[in-house]
């Protein structure tokens, strides 16, 4: 089996690779039946759809992981908490005037009939045996250029998006995915929690990589 694990940089899966007794980022690693691959994807929607979609086309893996942090939108994702990401949308893309918000559909610039969306949107339904048995909360993903902003702006996010958590590269990860028809496991630990404030990287890093040390033990 061959696998890619995608990061958006190295210390953020650094103790899943001491747990595996591995350093080198830049090689191939092989852990019982399972030969590995790393990518480093950045924060950014075009870095993760270059690296990504780079990596893709050189290779056919079996399954491509995404290990990473995210902020919850509502109060019962607390932080530290891993989900599973299903169905990603770009939050901040349209246009804004004097009447409101369009986003890129009601533009006309994106159809949500055409490939790579599935179910009129960017769903993951291309890893459904892994979505059955792995443990992980199932949700929904907004992913923002701004992280946050003002109270304000993190109110109509949480208003607009309650069962949502957000980040700021999902969307790029699971299109390159869905476009080549790769099965893919978008993982979130939860970092900060928008409705009260709260964080905690030392948690979120800690479950984070044990639960993708867990995966890779259920392979």
């Amino acid at each position: 089996m061959k696998i890619l694990i995608g990061y958006s940089k190295q210390e953020d899966i650094k103790p899943f690779l001491e747990k595996m007794e591995n350093t080198n980022f830049a090689s191939t690693f092989t852990f019982k039946h399972i030969q590995i691959d790393f990518i480093k994807v950045g924060y950014t929607c075009f870095e993760t759809a270059f690296s990504l979609g780079k990596a893709l086309q050189k290779e056919r893996y079996h399954l491509v992981l995404f290990a990473g942090f995210a902020a919850s939108l509502n109060k019962f994702m607390k932080v530290g908490d891993i989900v599973n990401v299903i169905n990603d949308q770009a939050y901040d893309l349209g246009n804004e005037n004097e009447e409101g918000v369009q986003n890129f559909y009601e533009l006309g610039y994106l159809n949500k009939t055409e490939h790579p969306h599935q179910r009129g949107g960017f769903i993951n339904m291309s890893s459904a045996y892994f979505n059955v048995f792995l443990p992980y909360m199932k949700t929904a993903a907004i992913t923002s250029a701004i992280l946050g902003g003002t109270s304000e702006k993190k109110a109509i996010k949480m208003q607009r998006y309650p069962m949502h958590i957000e980040t700021s590269n999902g969307i790029a990860f699971q299109y390159a995915c869905l476009h080549v028809g790769v099965p893919f496991y978008q993982l979130r630990a939860i970092q900060y929690n928008w409705t009260d404030n709260s964080e905690n990287k030392v948690l979120a890093l800690e479950n984070l990589n044990n639960s993708l040390y867990q995966i890779i033990e259920l392979l």
